[in-house]
């Protein structure tokens, strides 16, 4: 079997190393999962946007030339907002009809994802999508939630659960190709995604293979702090769950 792509992708992904503090150091225990501690965790996207501020965020949208529509309220969340156009030439959206998108919650971002899925977007480039549909971003909390308290994960809009990838139209072709999570994945729930140990999906279909590809690409380039794949559990058999959080040293993919 020739897998060129999908060898290179799990070659590098076997980049992201067991280290950190010397008691943490060797392998993981049993029940911790993935967990992977970096030396250089701070250099890392996820951990840069991760620290910033609601200020400091929105001021690294503008200089990239991501449009943002900053949201008045949005309990839980840092830095609100919504992307009424790509970001770094991909779309990341619900399946909502696009005149509701403008008051559907789920179509809230932290201004911190989307610095991580505006790096992301080089990786999805490079497969030929140019638009991601999502069951959510933002779930907002209780209605009890205090508006001065963050949240992290979906409540605080940092995580994005990705079902669909779009590739690009090719001249002629009237109908999108969609690589779907639920459909071509073809994982299996507790073997690993990417990295040495990985297991290649079965049947290794070459959507199957670029799905692969595409979480273990992520993941050496530590765009997300966590990145659960169908192979986690029954729960994620149709998305990737792509999430970037504050105030770790550790990434896990599963």
């Amino acid at each position: 079997m020739h897998l060129p792509r999908l060898a290179l992708a799990f070659a590098c992904a076997a980049a992201i190393g067991l280290v950190g503090d010397r008691a943490s150091a060797g392998r993981n225990k049993p029940g911790q999962g993935n967990v992977k501690f970096h030396p250089d965790w701070e250099k890392h996207p996820s951990t840069r946007h991760a620290a910033m501020g609601a200020a400091e965020c929105l001021a690294e949208l503008d200089k990239r030339g991501i449009k943002a529509v900053p949201v008045k309220s949005a309990p839980g969340v840092l830095a609100p907002v919504r992307l009424p156009a790509d970001v770094g030439g991909v779309v990341y959206r619900t399946e909502i009809a696009p005149h509701l998108r403008a008051t559907n919650p789920f179509d809230v971002f932290d201004c911190r994802l989307v610095l991580s899925l505006h790096a992301f977007s080089k990786v999805l480039r490079a497969h030929d999508i140019d638009e991601v549909r999502m069951f959510s971003a933002w779930r907002p909390p209780g209605t009890k939630w205090p508006e001065s308290k963050l949240a992290t994960r979906h409540p605080g809009a940092l995580a994005m659960d990705a079902a669909r990838f779009g590739k690009k139209l090719a001249p002629g072709q009237s109908e999108r190709v969609w690589l779907d999570v639920a459909r071509d994945f073809h994982g299996a729930i507790g073997k690993s995604v990417c990295g040495i140990d990985a297991v290649p999906p079965s049947p290794a279909t070459p959507a199957a293979n670029e799905l692969r590809s595409i979480a273990c690409e992520a993941a050496d380039q530590h765009f997300f702090t966590t990145i659960l794949t169908p192979n986690y559990n029954r729960a994620h058999f149709n998305h990737f769950h792509m999430e970037v959080t504050p105030d770790v040293r550790w990434f896990l993919v599963r």
